[in-house]
């Protein structure tokens, strides 16, 4: 691949992030329009990149629709979207459990424990951004022990779809507590090498983490 391609594929990337960032962070609202000329502007751009970020984040979240003759616009989030997100994710993480365990090594165990006590260090109301970072590595070490590429990039996509209701959720008392906790009992089900209990407790696990999400979007 030439080097312009590659600068090219640099700079479709950057966009697209940049665009999916302020998204789930709320930058962007609910129901506001994405207008091309104004973002290629702002990020100092071709409109190119920009309409292709904007395909790709429909097609791979579901964080914005395009809607014809109207263009690019935020999808307002509905209970109704997470909880058809969190019933396919509980599937897939549960099936990713299993392959993770003939997979995943001692060293990638000592380093989902090691950002795990970094996780129960983390203030409770004013740490989201760091927690979302730390959640992801931990998550991404399952998923990149599957070995398998299709199934990590659609869990990839249904974690990004589901990162903008996950702020708030940590806001309510008991909530982080309860995912050190859990993420403790997966560890401990890939250390015995168990892909049955791996699976019960993976799925368990993203049950609760609905459950959390739903009371935090009630009391918004």
């Amino acid at each position: 691949m030439s080097d312009v391609s590659n600068r090219y594929r640099t700079m479709q990337e950057i966009v697209y992030e940049t665009i999916k960032e302020r998204v789930l962070k709320g930058q962007y609202r609910p129901g506001q329009r994405l207008v091309t000329n104004d973002i290629s502007s702002e990020l100092h751009v071709s409109r190119m990149p920009v309409r292709e970020a904007l395909q790709r984040l429909e097609a791979a979240t579901g964080l914005i629709r395009l809607i014809p003759h109207k263009g690019a616009v935020v999808r307002d989030s509905s209970r109704e979207d997470l909880c058809d997100v969190f019933r396919i994710r509980v599937v897939l993480e549960g099936l990713a459990a299993r392959l993770t365990c003939a997979n995943i090594t001692n060293g990638a165990l000592e380093e989902m424990e090691r950002l795990n006590r970094s996780i129960e260090e983390l203030s409770h109301a004013n740490d989201e951004d760091d927690f979302e970072q730390l959640n992801l590595k931990f998550h991404s070490i399952i998923w990149e022990s599957t070995n398998s590429p299709r199934l990590i990039g659609m869990l990839r996509s249904l974690y990004d779809s589901s990162r903008s209701y996950r702020y708030s959720s940590l806001k309510l008392p008991g909530s982080l507590d309860e995912i050190v906790r859990e993420h403790r009992q997966i560890i401990f089900a890939f250390k015995q090498r168990d892909a049955e209990q791996a699976e019960q407790i993976v799925t368990k696990h993203y049950q609760s983490t609905l459950e959390w999400l739903l009371r935090a979007n009630r009391s918004d």
